[in-house]
């Protein structure tokens, strides 16, 4: 667990808040931010970012596993199923996306090529 006391950690703090203060919206910065709640044990306020997070990005794997994560930790169960569910699909959807990103594709050209005239 990580410790507020650090100054380190009261820097990623304020400037993750300060990042959601200026662009409410902005889902990494509530990701940081949730990441930082989880290091020093406040889960319910890490739901909080990461509920944000989803809200403005519903593919965000690193915030539906936290949000798993801290629910847990909370004892909030009743919801984590549908989201290892929710978590799996975006697993395979990222590898399919993946996948399709590094997928070579050759292509023969049949046109014959010009020679270039003789003087």
């Amino acid at each position: 667990m990580a410790s507020e006391a650090t100054p380190d950690f009261q820097l990623a703090m304020r400037s993750a808040k300060k990042a959601i203060a200026l662009q409410p919206t902005l889902a990494a910065a509530c990701g940081v931010l949730a990441k930082l709640y989880m290091e020093n044990g406040q889960y319910q306020e890490a739901i909080e970012q990461c509920r944000k997070s989803l809200s403005s990005d519903p593919k965000d794997l690193t915030a539906v596993y936290r949000l798993i994560q801290a629910l847990r930790k909370t004892g909030q169960k009743q919801e984590i199923p549908e989201l290892l569910q929710r978590l799996a699909q975006l697993r395979e959807q990222a590898t399919q996306d993946e996948r399709e990103r590094y997928r070579y594709k050759l292509f023969e050209d049949d046109t014959p090529t010009k020679q270039p005239a003789k003087p």
